[in-house]
């Protein structure tokens, strides 16, 4: 027998609670109050008061409810309600999530709930929320017990700008937030692990730069998947979870075509990039891919990935275009179109904070004249394919003065300074350029106010030197 074929802690756990059978799930009701629990006595030990077996070993080895003193509900979910608690043994406030009093009898609930402990506990990184104990309280439901979280999630910040335009910096922070989640949920893949449930209320900032990823209870985990065939992949009970075929799973307004669809069978790390997709779209919007009350209807947008660019839907300000790329690559409708990988879309983001982010593509046919001597500037340009042939004529004379590659620029002196195209520029092959305009360079330069200054005076400084040079070689030609 190899080491995976051996039974696991995981197995054990379920087996322990009786998970794989009824015993440990039946006793007690839900009926008892829930919040705060009742306490063991010091008198009446777990141990003692179990009549099972399975009971017995679970008092032994899982947290006891008596050791938390409730201090209050936090919030609720789906399956259950979160409360700050009290750890009298640790002397710190934790969270504790109940299973919801309604779902408790539920066999197969609790089985999610608790494979949502498991899943999540294994997943040990920097920006997925730690798990500290799991146990039951005396009406038989199940709770775990992991880091209070201190601060608002992503959904709220947002909210907060009540609509008003992003600063630059503002747009940086929730990009660096989003850069964050994108590690842990890089690492979830590498673990097999797929959220399925991303959106930014599921995203927990706290005020010192503290960023997690909350909420695994709809996590889906693909073993069969070749990236995470690892000895450190996630472990799951034997006792399968499986997802009912007629329920669709995960949220309406961020969620992928393929769980619309309810192809658990196609969901991959893919459907949770759409997702991460979906997070940029509301940082950018201020809103979700499919907004509005009615689930049904965002379920029938979300089987078509019917979303619109976010240009059409913020019309009051202008956004980065190479941002608006990123997102909607990452939305599209066919998994094969979006990124590939978590770590592809990190790095497309990450690029766009190194700047550039604000300047659109452009495309020119071979022969077009793309700037005219003379004329009022409107935008420089970043050759990034094709070449170029700057030009002036002179009493009907046609002086070739320099070939531009990729990775040149020109217009830039006339942006900077106000003043008429001092040549003209022309397509040879097919180019490609990010066009720079000088709303976008302001917005480029936004945070960097001493750098638009230096740029600007050396482009005034290059203009005069760069007219005096040109003519003096065309009267030399001449």
């Amino acid at each position: 027998m190899s080491d995976d074929d051996k039974p696991t802690v995981v197995d054990e756990f379920f087996e322990v609670t009786g998970l794989s059978g009824n015993s440990f799930l039946t006793r007690g009701t839900a009926q008892q109050p829930r919040a705060p629990r009742a306490a063991h006595s010091p008198e009446h030990p777990a141990e003692q008061q179990a009549e099972h077996p399975a009971e017995q070993q679970a008092a032994r080895i899982m947290a006891q409810a008596s050791r938390f003193h409730d201090t209050g509900r936090i919030g609720v979910g789906g399956m259950g309600e979160v409360h700050k608690v009290y750890d009298q043994v640790l002397q710190r406030q934790v969270a504790m999530k109940n299973l919801l009093a309604q779902l408790a009898g539920s066999t197969m609930t609790t089985r999610r709930f608790l494979q949502e402990v498991l899943i999540t506990a294994q997943l040990d990184h920097p920006n997925i929320v730690p798990v500290h104990d799991v146990g039951f309280h005396d009406d038989g439901s199940a709770f775990f017990v992991m880091k209070l979280v201190r601060g608002e999630n992503l959904a709220a910040q947002i909210r907060s700008h009540h609509g008003q335009p992003l600063t630059s910096r503002q747009l940086e922070r929730y990009l660096r937030i989003f850069l964050k989640v994108c590690e842990a949920v890089s690492f979830a893949h590498s673990r097999g692990v797929i959220h399925r449930d991303l959106k930014p209320s599921n995203i927990m900032v706290g005020p010192h730069g503290e960023v997690f990823v909350m909420d695994w209870g709809i996590a889906l985990v693909r073993n069969d998947d070749s990236t995470a065939q690892s000895p450190e992949r996630v472990r799951t009970a034997q006792v399968h979870v499986a997802d009912d075929p007629d329920v669709i799973i995960g949220t309406g307004a961020y969620m992928a075509p393929e769980q619309a669809r309810a192809e658990t069978h196609d969901i991959d790390a893919r459907t949770d990039i759409f997702a991460l997709g979906g997070i940029l779209y509301h940082i950018l919007t201020s809103q979700p891919p499919y907004p509005g009350p009615e689930l049904a209807v965002q379920i029938a947008l979300a089987g078509h990935a019917d979303v619109p660019h976010p240009a059409r839907v913020v019309k009051d300000r202008r956004l980065p275009p190479r941002l608006c790329h990123i997102t909607m690559k990452a939305l599209a409708r066919r998994r094969e179109d979006r990124y590939q990988s978590v770590t592809a879309l990190a790095e497309d983001v990450e690029a766009f904070l190194r700047g550039g982010g604000w300047f659109d593509t452009v495309h020119f046919a071979p022969g077009t004249v793309i700037v005219n001597e003379g004329d009022e500037p409107d935008a420089a340009y970043i050759i990034e394919k094709g070449r170029c042939e700057v030009i002036k004529i002179r009493n009907g004379r046609r002086h070739m003065l320099r070939m531009l590659g990729p990775g040149d620029v020109f217009g830039e002196t006339s942006i900077f300074t106000g003043m008429p195209r001092t040549a003209t520029v022309v397509a040879i092959d097919e180019v490609r350029a990010a066009s720079i305009t000088r709303e976008a360079l302001d917005l480029e330069l936004a945070e960097k106010g001493w750098l638009a200054a230096f740029v600007k005076g050396l482009a005034e400084r290059f203009n005069d030197y760069d007219e005096s040079s040109i003519e003096l070689r065309m009267k030399t030609e001449s």
